[in-house]
């Protein structure tokens, strides 16, 4: 792309943000800590696999990451004032807390804000106010903290329970295969989201999709596509270390960028 990304958004009347997983800091940083190697092992037996959710809500709570921070900062900049919605196929709101309004917002694969049963009708249950769940995170915490990570010969864990039923975070993953995902958090804004989309039709509209993978295709990586495809009007941005390619139908209207997508949004807001 010949142009700077903020030239390009200053062209376009109205934007649409997709977020994928070379956002997801949680996902990347645990694996690079050496503290969490002996929780990911146990991990890997299919009989534990329901506790990697929890552990990467530990390293969350107690983490964070300022490039990623940084880089969400930078992009609301380099909107500013235009119309736009933000997308996102992680469990991370990052976005909200970095200068993202919640309206214009959707996260419709799950949050860490909220706990479920495998029954949808169940209402969601805050984290903050669970006592058995918050109880295996501070157990995790003294782990890492005072163990260095290590487990004891034989050590195991228990799912959490709440008036007698399994809680799982609200979460749509591979470990959450067989439970029903409660979509209720997010209905709510994916309705103002499609509603924004069906206002894009025949406008000036640019999709800028940032490090999404296809581990959740039908929420942002086909939809950005086919909007491209339908609305004249339309341009892709498509930005990823490896999935950065685009289809030959919309190759005139596509720009696709073989970089890793927050150290392109960094890089491109250089100087504003």
């Amino acid at each position: 792309m010949e142009k700077k990304l903020s030239q390009v958004i200053h062209e376009y009347d109205q934007i649409i943000v997709g977020i994928g997983n070379e956002w997801n800091w949680i996902k990347t940083g645990i694996k690079g800590d050496e503290r969490y190697h002996e929780l990911l092992q146990y991990c890997e037996d299919d009989s534990n696999k329901w506790l990697l959710p929890i552990i990467e809500f530990e390293y969350g709570y107690y983490n964070n990451d300022e490039k990623v921070d940084n880089a969400y900062r930078a992009l609301r900049k380099l909107i500013g004032d235009k119309p736009y919605f933000l997308i996102s196929e992680t469990f991370i709101h990052d976005a909200i807390l970095d200068g993202f309004e919640e309206k214009y917002s959707v996260y419709p694969c799950g949050n860490y804000r909220y706990l479920q049963t495998n029954d949808p009708s169940d209402d969601l249950l805050d984290v903050t106010i669970t006592e058995d769940f918050n109880g295996i995170v501070k157990r995790i915490h003294k782990i890492i903290t005072e163990r260095g990570g290590h487990l004891t010969d034989g050590e195991s864990f228990y799912k959490p329970f709440q008036d007698g039923k399994s809680l799982f975070l609200n979460q749509k993953r591979p470990e959450y295969s067989n439970i029903k995902y409660n979509e209720s958090a997010y209905l709510e804004n994916w309705g103002k989201y499609t509603q924004f989309l069906s206002g894009t039709m025949g406008k000036s509209l640019l999709l800028l999709e940032l490090g999404v993978s296809l581990d959740h295709p039908t929420v942002i990586r086909w939809p950005f596509e086919k909007v491209t495809f339908v609305n004249e009007k339309a341009h892709l941005i498509r930005v990823h270390e490896k999935l950065y390619h685009h289809t030959p139908e919309i190759k005139e209207k596509t720009d696709s960028i073989q970089m890793n997508s927050v150290n392109y949004i960094l890089q491109e807001s250089e100087g504003l």
